[in-house]
């Protein structure tokens, strides 16, 4: 698939077509399922970042658990969505992923924030309660994938205003990067 908007979109039913057509096109979206069959996720994960350390893969899959979407992440996946996802939905998906930013369909993002959510109910931990309800919205935003002027426009508040919240929220949390925000929301949904 090809867009104008975009580079080169790579889906294949077979691990080894795909990495042939990557090592001709390393800028690509690669689009891969969690049930390969021909080879494990983890080993083409590794084959792809031999040729370019920088792939841009998106995992499709029937059900995305945070078990799943977290290990996917820490393998170096910057994109997960589930089978149910609209072409519209899939499109935006690959346009953030080739920005090179991570990205999640609805219902993952979904998943994710209502881990976080359920993980502010009463009884919750100091760490948990330190965090203020502008800030786990800011987070929730972050989760969708959505830049800082992006979430000031929907907060209508100034991007200055978000960068200060996400930065109170990584100092809160101990966490380093916005890579690291979503996955401190993905493994506080698994232990739920």
């Amino acid at each position: 698939m090809q867009s104008d908007r975009i580079g080169t979109v790579l889906s294949f039913s077979d691990a080894q077509s795909l990495v042939n057509s990557f090592r001709s096109d390393p800028e690509a979206v690669c689009i891969i399922s969690s049930n390969l069959t021909d080879i494990k996720l983890q080993k083409l994960m590794s084959i792809l970042n031999e040729i370019d350390k920088n792939v841009k893969v998106i995992v499709i899959s029937g059900n995305a658990t945070i078990t799943n979407v977290n290990h996917a992440l820490d393998m170096g996946v910057k994109g997960y969505i589930t089978r149910h996802a609209s072409a519209i939905e899939l499109e935006e998906i690959v346009l953030n992923v080739w920005n090179e930013k991570q990205a999640f369909s609805k219902t993952v993002s979904e998943a994710i924030v209502g881990f976080y959510a359920n993980a502010h109910k009463p009884g919750a931990t100091a760490e948990k309660n330190q965090i203020t309800s502008r800030e786990e919205e800011i987070l929730h935003f972050i989760v969708e994938g959505l830049t800082s002027s992006e979430i000031a426009g929907r907060l209508y508040i100034s991007p200055r205003t978000v960068e200060t919240h996400r930065s109170n929220l990584m100092h809160k949390l101990n966490i380093k990067n916005t890579a690291g925000l979503v996955r401190y929301a993905l493994q506080k949904r698994q232990q739920l």
